[in-house]
């Protein structure tokens, strides 16, 4: 989890998994760090085995990609609650600046964008399913083929217990 406890780390992580690949240099243009503290972060995050060299280029010009799909991590202690925190702010403050700009968007786009929100009454077992069906669905999208027509959308889960009051 120490890995992942830098915005500057996520934010690699973020663009990794919307590009095939990325050199450091391509990564800093996204991230607004300079390409030497990309290299840095993508050599720590390759130390973890979050990213791993992509194909092609050398030395500077090495390209990393991300190695999972998602990051999955023990969600107790109290690294996991800063550490999840972190990526709960990032994710809404993505949505947030898509659904202001959504005005940008063609009129189709903007009739398919989706936001809801529910309370419901579940049990332990019933919310570890509702998260599996959840990913399993978000499975069924990851790694297809590029086509035409297609924009990248951001896609957000939360589903978490109210503490008793």
């Amino acid at each position: 989890m120490r890995a992942l406890a830098h915005p500057t780390r996520l934010a690699l992580l973020d663009h990794l998994h919307a590009v095939d690949q990325a050199t450091a240099t391509e990564c800093s243009e996204f991230v607004d760090e300079s390409p030497s503290s990309c290299s840095y972060h993508l050599r720590a995050l390759a130390k973890w085995g979050f990213v791993a060299e992509g194909a092609g280029g050398a030395g500077r010009e090495r390209p990393w990609r991300a190695t999972a799909t998602r990051i999955e991590f023990p969600s107790d202690g109290i690294e996991a609650t800063v550490l999840r925190d972190e990526l709960v702010a990032r994710q809404q403050q993505r949505v947030r600046d898509a659904l202001r700009r959504e005005h940008e968007l063609p009129a189709a786009w903007r009739r398919a964008v989706q936001t809801s929100s529910a309370s419901l009454d579940l049990t332990t077992k019933e919310l570890e399913e509702l998260g599996e069906r959840f990913e399993a669905l978000l499975d069924s999208y990851r790694g297809r083929e590029e086509r035409r027509g297609t924009r990248t959308v951001i896609v957000s889960f939360g589903a978490t217990a109210e503490p008793p009051a």
